[in-house]
């Protein structure tokens, strides 16, 4: 069996940790929403005294004392709320006892309670503790079993309940970040394999550079030496040559050697030859099978190396998605140019699925990524996706002579576009929240008023005061009696009445004797009248 001493210190290390000011302080905007809380909700308990002062509930000096102390009850609620939600709910379950103008702040403070606190078990040991001491003037006798359920029920609808909505929103706005996170991990990844597929394409137009520059280098050491042999030339002539030669076999050397480092991945190199142009590609797709009709606008036998490749790799990478996600289909290519601008376009239907993408298949995209980088990087612009009518298309725009490579787009623009989307959806949310709440809000307080305001008038226009009531008679006629009585009496059903409360053959009227809605004091009289006369008057003899 466990100690006693241990088991006071683990209940006071348990106490400790509910007891514990919840992290981090409040940010500008959480500060204003306290002040306007706390603002409202005094403002709601002032009035409260004063609507008690006014109909005689009490003394202008209760009226004060008990406002001052319902303002200092509020401060402190709404200072403890924050850092210690579930010793702010004790008070105010406590002080709505004693005042009325409590109740919405209690509702807002259990809903506060279960929103922030990180577990919910300190709240489920404080409400056990509270039935089990609730429970004890119960079964001794000394609270009736009707007015503790009532208080029972009361303490459900204010406290459980809100503190229950605060766990949901506090667990969907929990659940709601930890999506928007993995979101932003998926986008991570994303640019993660985006990046790797760029470095391939870039590893890839280093090895066109190889096959373009090494080219032109040798056939400028092969020219060199053949200068070099000439008879004609002079001696000094002959050196300078040789050292031309030597010079282009060095940097045809150095620029094999930059492009293997440069050249990291694993990819196989390619096996299309070297120095293939469009007309060769198309030709040799057609021979393997394809169906690719071509058409031509303009001249483009004079492109820069790295645009032609460019445009070779476009073709290329589109008549091999296509291959893949549309076999037997036919691609129609078309290759246009203005004299500054080349335009190639690759369109090809995806059988099956309408306006699929060819791109998201097992390559996950990176074709198209590559694609992209590789007509960036020679100041073209670059499109894919469906047409709308069940077929896709590859579209690029390149400069005929080149240009500067434009700005990634991409660049930071994944968690820009999440964190867009996300204040997006909380804008909506807060939206429709608002609504949802303001809507019931602003009913109830109508609701509220309009009761309130007949409930008043009610009283006030049935009620007889002492005075009056002392200068009836007996025997006056009915007729006279009703000219000095309220236009309004209170209904009271027999079952409220003692028994042979009524005379025999009398008909008896009730009144109020102040119009106070807390005055424990008022009492209420019973006028009888009797063949149209006043036949009694006394106190309303109530059970």
């Amino acid at each position: 069996m466990e100690p006693i001493r241990t088991r006071a210190v683990r209940a006071r290390r348990a106490l400790a940790r509910a007891l514990r000011p919840l992290p981090g302080p409040p940010t500008r905007s959480a500060a204003l929403g306290d002040a306007a809380l706390g603002l409202s909700m005094a403002l709601l308990c002032v009035g409260e005294m004063v609507l008690r002062a006014l109909t005689g509930g009490l003394a202008p000096g209760e009226a004060l004392g008990w406002g001052v102390g319902s303002v200092v009850m509020v401060v402190v609620v709404v200072g403890l709320a924050r850092p210690y939600p579930l010793v702010a709910l004790v008070v105010v379950v406590i002080a709505s006892f004693q005042v009325y103008g409590a109740g919405p702040l209690l509702l807002c403070v259990a809903y506060l309670t279960g929103r922030r606190m990180p577990t919910v078990r300190p709240a489920l040991v404080l409400a056990g503790v509270a039935l089990v001491v609730g429970a004890v003037p119960l079964i001794g006798g000394a609270v009736d079993p009707g007015l503790w359920s009532m208080a029972l029920a009361g303490l459900v609808l204010t406290v459980a309940l809100p503190w229950l909505i605060g766990v949901y929103r506090r667990q969907h706005v929990e659940l709601s970040t930890a999506g928007w996170e993995h979101a932003r991990q998926l986008r991570r990844e994303h640019r993660l394999v985006a990046d790797q597929t760029r470095i391939r394409e870039r590893s890839r137009i280093a090895q066109d550079m190889h096959d373009s520059l090494g080219h032109e280098l040798s056939l400028i050491a092969l020219r060199a030496g053949a200068l070099e042999v000439d008879p004609e030339l002079g001696e000094r002539h002959r050196e300078a040559v040789a050292e031309l030669r030597a010079t282009a076999v060095t940097a045809t050397t150095h620029l094999r050697e930059i492009i293997g480092v440069l050249r990291t991945d694993a990819e196989p190199d390619p096996i299309a030859p070297t120095g293939e142009d469009v007309t060769d590609l198309v030709q040799r797709a057609r021979d393997s099978g394809m169906r690719i009709t071509l058409v031509r606008d303009g001249d483009t036998a004079h492109l820069p190396p790295m645009v032609g490749r460019a445009v070779h790799r476009v073709l290329q990478e589109s008549l091999t998605n296509a291959t893949r996600h549309a076999p037997g289909a036919e691609v129609a290519v078309s290759i246009a140019t203005d004299g500054e601008h080349l335009e190639v376009r690759a369109v090809n239907p995806v059988p099956g699925t309408e306006g699929a993408d060819p791109g998201a298949g097992i390559g996950g995209r990176r074709g198209l990524i590559g694609l992209r980088e590789r007509v960036r990087l020679v100041g073209g612009v670059f499109a894919a996706g469906p047409t709308g009518d069940g077929a896709w298309e590859v579209c690029a725009v390149l400069p005929v002579r080149g240009g500067a490579a434009l700005p990634d787009e991409e660049e930071g623009g994944e968690e820009t576009a999440i964190d867009r989307l996300q204040r997006e959806a909380r804008r909506r949310f807060r939206g429709g929240w608002s609504a949802l709440i303001a809507a019931p809000a602003v009913m109830v307080a109508v609701l509220v008023f309009f009761v309130s305001w007949t409930i008043i008038t009610e009283m006030e226009e049935s009620t007889l005061t002492p005075e009056e009531f002392d200068r009836l008679r007996p025997g006056t006629p009915q007729s006279r009696v009703e000219r000095a009585l309220p236009p309004l009496s209170v209904p009271f059903d027999a079952r409220d009445l003692a028994e042979d409360a009524v005379p025999e053959g009398a008909v008896c009227n009730y009144y109020r004797s102040g119009s106070g809605l807390f005055d424990e004091e008022t009492v209420f009289y019973q006028l009888c009248f009797t063949e149209g006369r006043l036949s009694s008057k006394r106190e309303a003899p109530i059970r």
